[in-house]
């Protein structure tokens, strides 16, 4: 199945200068690498293999940087979707915190890119995650144990503490850290793809790959209108294809985000640059961005269409959080597909055919696809091979239709347990 990326006008899209797209591929090239999939991910795999003296070409189905690389709540911060709690009782201890590393390692390539090349590309640094219930000493359990097992520097903050920045009825406990920053996503594909091509890399849009076929020791990518001929291949679809590359194809789930920006605002109900969440289950993550307006996403849904009167959706959200914004109006609101794997971890390996994939990065998706196209790099260049700390978390099928059904089913249980939270502590 190929998913279609609706072209509804986000904040990003209408803030960003994309001018003319790249061509499409019309002819036959030959090269080291090709990678299929324009997203961070991607992106960065070929930026990285190209540097790495690795001629390469990217073919896009669409516009790079156009799905959920280009559309996210564009939060920058180590870690994974899958909590490190989780991931110890996956790998233990040692292996966890050597896969942190990695995501750490994601965290600053971002950073120093856009240090280096655009740092107005940055809007905000820090980050704040707020409890919508009384705490039960978890959040303070959460900071020791990422001090004490990665070395994490995260700050504990009592309920008045929280609501001098959040200020809302709804919060209490919070956490907070200084190394996560947030960012314009979409300009930063841009710019990625700008190196890219910078380095001598391709870039070829509105060209979609039909078929991997291996010929010797080589592939062959067909499109409609041209091939690549590579040594190697690597798939960074995410959830847009399930079929081009089969293993890692039916092991992403397609679930989906809304997000919405407010008009320019005179607030003072958030009185802070950070990036900010809850902790619930399946909550809200927002920012103030530029102009005074607020960026607030959530709805984590296994719907892949965009659900009518969004706008409206959105904005009962967050003045039901911050009635103070009154009735504020909403410029731009859309939805963002984002793929996960059913244990929440990136899928980063090569099949038995040589095929090299990464993919599903959903809810943590800025640091990860840098890491991936780090790995990716470094392994077909030779350097390494850390994208085997992975290998646990291995492409597995996740039942299609019925999968989605049963996620969704588990976000709509997680919702009824954060309500239930929220009404004792009101009781």
């Amino acid at each position: 199945m190929v998913h279609v990326v609706k072209p509804v006008l986000s904040w990003y899209e209408a803030t960003a200068q994309r001018g003319a797209p790249f061509e499409s591929l019309k002819s036959t090239h030959d090269v080291d690498v090709c990678v299929i999939g324009g997203g961070f991910a991607g992106l960065t795999t070929a930026l990285e293999s190209q540097k790495r003296g690795l001629s390469t070409v990217l073919l896009e189905g669409a516009r790079i940087a156009c799905a959920a690389s280009g559309r996210n709540g564009g939060f920058v911060s180590s870690g994974f979707a899958l909590g490190m709690s989780e991931v110890i009782k996956h790998v233990g201890l040692e292996a966890a915190r050597g896969l942190y590393d990695l995501s750490r390692e994601g965290t600053e390539y971002v950073r120093r890119n856009l240090l280096d090349h655009a740092p107005d590309v940055i809007m905000g640094h820090g980050w704040r995650m707020a409890l919508r219930h009384r705490d039960d000493g978890s959040l303070q359990k959460y900071a020791d144990h990422m001090a004490r097992d990665f070395a994490e520097d995260v700050a504990f903050h009592t309920t008045e503490e929280t609501r001098t920045v959040m200020r809302s009825q709804r919060y209490f406990e919070s956490l907070s850290g200084s190394q996560a920053f947030h960012i314009h996503p979409l300009r930063y594909g841009l710019l990625l793809g700008q190196l890219l091509v910078k380095a001598g890399g391709k870039i070829f849009e509105n060209t979609r790959a039909l078929k991997i076929e291996k010929t010797g020791g080589a592939f062959e990518v067909q499109t409609e209108s041209g091939k690549v001929r590579a040594k190697h291949v690597v798939v960074c679809v995410s959830a847009l294809d399930a079929k081009l590359h089969g293993a890692s194809g039916r092991a992403v789930l397609p679930v989906a985000t809304y997000v919405a920006v407010t008009e320019p605002l005179q607030q003072n109900v958030i009185a802070t640059s950070a990036a900010l969440s809850d902790t619930r289950r399946a909550g809200d993550y927002y920012r103030l961005i530029s102009e005074g307006r607020l960026l607030w996403g959530g709805c984590i849904t296994t719907r892949v269409s965009e659900p009518h009167a969004l706008a409206q959706r959105m904005k009962k959200d967050m003045v039901s959080v911050y009635p103070e914004l009154g009735n504020p109006r909403i410029d731009y609101a859309w939805s963002g597909l984002m793929g996960y794997a059913l244990h929440k971890m990136p899928l980063i390996g090569r099949d038995a055919e040589g095929i090299w994939f990464a993919t599903a990065f959903g809810g943590h998706g800025l640091n990860t696809t840098a890491m991936a196209g780090l790995l990716m790099s470094r392994a077909i260049a030779g350097e390494d091979d850390g994208f085997r700390r992975f290998s646990t978390f291995g492409p597995k099928w996740a039942y299609g239709p019925i999968g989605r059904a049963g996620v969704q089913g588990s976000y709509w249980a997680m919702q009824l347990r954060d309500k239930w939270d929220e009404y004792r502590s009101r009781s």
